[in-house]
Order: C-alpha cells, then sequence, then structure tokens
C-alpha cells in the first residue's frame, strides 16, 4: 500500500494506492495524523480509487479517524470507492456516516471554499 498525501487549498488529499490490509492501518494513521493539529479543523478527502480491498482494522482506523476530525470541527469524505469496498461499508452501516463520494473532484465541490 502507498499512501501520498496533496493538499488543494484547505483540503488534505489522501491517495491511497494498493490494498489495505494488516499493518498498514498504522502507516496510513502516522501519515494523517501530521494534518491533524490542535485547534484547527482538518478537512481530508481519502481518494481510494485504486483501492481493491481492506480489512476491519483500516475500516476501525477510518471510524476513529473520522471521530477525531468530527470532534475539532473538521470533516473527512472518501471518494472513488470500487464496489467491493463500498459494500464493505454498506454492510458495517458505515454508508450512514461517511459522506461518500464518487470522484475526487466532486469531493472537493462539496467543500465550501
Amino acid at each position: 500500500m502507498k499512501v501520498k498525501v496533496t493538499t488543494r487549498g484547505e483540503v488534505n488529499i489522501v491517495k491511497i494506492e494498493g490494498a489495505i490490509k494488516s499493518g498498514d492501518e498504522y502507516n496510513l494513521a502516522e501519515k494523517m495524523e501530521k494534518y491533524i493539529k490542535p485547534n484547527s479543523a482538518p478537512k481530508f478527502i481519502i481518494d481510494m480509487k485504486k483501492v481493491p480491498f481492506i480489512n476491519s482494522a483500516a475500516l476501525g482506523l477510518f471510524l476513529n479517524i473520522f471521530k477525531h476530525v468530527d470532534y475539532l470541527k473538521g470533516r473527512m469524505v472518501f471518494a472513488g470507492l470500487n464496489s467491493d469496498v463500498e459494500n464493505l461499508m454498506e454492510i458495517t452501516k458505515l454508508t450512514s456516516v461517511f459522506e461518500i463520494f464518487k470522484s475526487v473532484d466532486e469531493a472537493l465541490e462539496s467543500y465550501d471554499f
């Protein structure tokens, strides 16, 4: 799994490539935490266009980061989920928690600049 973070305006775009499996979630959490500052409202788009699979630990990680970002009055959304990952989000009822967009551009448009 590869993780690259780019910034457009105030939004951090976390581009993930490859399956997120055992142990990968720690690397992902570490990279994202660098962009979460105290007393700021972090904004993230998680670009999962090139992610074929995620495990339950990754779902837990996303939920924990989401809670932290939400507590800071920030926002974290997902973009580009394939049908398997989106089905997993639906089965686990996380589609009622996370905002999911078809593309990064669509997700960017949802942010007020």
